[in-house]
């Protein structure tokens, strides 16, 4: 019996043990590994990752190169290096610059230290599943012969703590239950004709309201207002929406933003009105939707 609880004891150390190395830089090993907006980078420090990791270095990524990689360069030998990598298709690029090798989440180190608490844009493959869904989902409501033709959508990928706002707002709800919906208003940049970035005009209402997650709508406004006071108006049909959808004689899209809203189970969702919240961490933008 003694044994045995000598062995739990050594288990339980061991156990401990490793819990606290996997925390501690991997290069120094003494330091906790840094924290940034949520995400726990393997290094302590900038000094830390310049070195490179602890066990010893590691060759360049790039097929045929015996150079030592860097953690700066996605442990690639050189920028020139990283950028060959994803151009012949040997490690997956950056989402925002599409040159530079993924190294922290689906961003590269530049763009996500340039992007970080930004929300950013990622444009859907026309003949992927996702696209399809948004796109069948948005043409099934309208009530009219004449169906809009969906020529575009971007996938919203926020910020940690707007998506952990809106988790926490969904804990607190007794029964809460998930709505897609939908939210037009006025466009007047010219988004999605050359590139996916959102504007800085104050008065674009697609743009503005995007990048504060509903927490600012055009001109500064921090709500809407309607039938039941100050708060966010959306609508299960976007047909009901699109009433609200005008853009820049330029454009040759209509905009419109498809959320996703948590309510009370026992609030009754109209199918032909809009639907109201009070707070902005009850809805969040999925996706934007240029159409025809």
């Amino acid at each position: 019996m003694a044994a045995f609880v000598k062995n739990v004891v050594h288990w339980g150390a061991h156990q401990r043990s490793q819990m606290l190395s996997n925390d501690l830089c991997e290069t120094c090993g003494k330091k906790p590994k840094f924290v940034e907006n949520g995400f726990k980078h393997p290094y302590c420090s900038r000094t830390c990752a310049r070195s490179g990791p602890g066990p010893g270095p590691k060759p360049c990524l790039l097929r045929g190169c015996r150079v030592t990689g860097r953690p700066a360069f996605a442990d690639f030998c050189s920028d020139i290096h990283a950028k060959e990598g994803v151009r012949k298709g040997q490690v997956q690029g950056c989402t925002v610059c599409g040159t530079q090798p993924r190294s922290i989440g689906e961003l590269c180190i530049t763009c996500e230290r340039s992007n970080a608490g930004k929300t950013r844009f990622r444009e859907l493959d026309n003949n992927g599943a996702t696209f399809k869904q948004v796109r069948s989902q948005f043409i099934s409501e309208w009530d009219s012969h004449q169906k809009p033709s969906v020529e575009k959508v971007y996938e919203v990928i926020l910020p940690r703590d707007v998506q952990n706002c809106h988790a926490s707002h969904r804990k607190r709800l007794q029964s809460a239950k998930e709505l897609r919906t939908f939210h037009a208003a006025q466009c007047i940049c010219n988004l999605g004709v050359s590139q996916a970035v959102l504007c800085d005009f104050k008065s674009c209402g697609i743009c503005t309201v995007v990048k504060s997650s509903f927490k600012t709508f055009a001109f500064g406004e921090p709500t809407n207002n309607g039938r039941f006071g100050e708060g966010i108006y959306s609508y299960r049909n976007p047909q009901l929406a699109d009433k609200f959808a005008t853009s820049c004689t330029s454009s040759p899209y209509r905009v419109m933003i498809a959320c996703d809203i948590v309510v009370e189970n026992m609030v009754e969702v109209p199918e032909d009105e809009s639907l109201f919240v009070a707070t902005a961490d009850a809805i969040i933008p999925a996706y934007v939707i240029m159409y025809k």
